[in-house]
C-alpha cells in the first residue's frame, strides 16, 4: 500500500476468512522487533543470540549453532530476504523473550487484528497459527505507518554471506516499480 493512501479498502473478497499465513507470520516478527527498537529494548547493532530453540527449527534456516550471535540488523535482513526460520525465532526471542508468541498476539490485538493468532515466529504450520487477509493488511499498513524508517528492509533484493548470495523469494523486487 502507498504510505500516502488513507487506508481505505478498495476491494475485498473473503477478507475475514481464516487461513494459514505461512511466512507472512515473519511480518509480525519484524513488527515486534521494530517495536522493541522504538521502545529502547533493542538496538540494530545489538546482538541477537541463537538459542537452542532457534537452532532446532526445521528448514529453511541458516544453520547457526546455539550460542552464535549476529546483529539485529543482519538478523532482520536474513529473516526478511531468506525467510530463515531459525533467525525468525531468534529475532522474536530477542524482541519479546522465550514466550514471544504472547508479545506477537498482544501486538496483533493492539493493532485490531481480530482474526489472528500467532503460534510461532516463522510461520511453520500449526493449527494455532492463523490470520485473515484483512488482518494482514492491517499489519502491513502498521509496518508502513508506525515504522517508515525501516521500509528499506522490505526492498532488499539479495543478501551475501561468505561466498553465498541468497536472492529474495519475492521475485517482483527489482522488476516491478514499487514492489516490496
Amino acid at each position: 500500500m502507498d504510505g500516502g493512501l488513507p487506508g481505505r479498502v478498495l476491494a475485498e473478497e473473503n477478507s475475514l476468512q481464516r487461513w494459514y499465513p505461512a511466512s507472512l507470520t515473519k511480518l509480525m516478527t519484524a513488527y515486534i522487533a521494530f517495536s522493541a527498537i522504538r521502545d529502547g529494548r533493542l538496538k540494530l547493532d545489538g546482538p541477537v543470540t541463537i538459542s537452542a530453540n532457534a537452532a532446532n527449527q526445521p528448514p529453511g534456516r541458516m544453520g547457526y549453532k546455539a550460542g552464535n550471535r549476529l546483529s539485529l540488523d543482519n538478523a532482520l535482513k536474513i529473516m526478511l530476504v531468506k525467510s530463515a526460520n531459525d533467525i525468525a525465532v531468534a529475532v522474536a526471542e530477542a524482541a519479546a523473550g522465550p514466550e514471544y508468541q504472547k508479545g506477537m498476539n498482544a501486538a496483533a490485538t493492539k493493532l485490531g487484528m481480530t482474526g489472528t493468532n500467532f503460534a510461532n515466529a516463522n510461520g511453520l504450520h500449526s493449527t494455532k497459527n492463523y490470520s485473515t487477509a484483512r488482518d494482514l493488511a492491517v499489519l502491513t499498513r502498521a509496518l508502513r505507518t508506525d515504522f517508515p524508517q525501516f521500509a528499506s528492509y522490505f526492498g532488499i533484493e539479495a543478501i551475501k554471506y561468505g561466498e553465498t548470495v541468497e536472492r529474495n523469494y519475492n521475485i517482483l523486487l527489482g522488476r516491478f516499480a514499487g514492489a516490496d
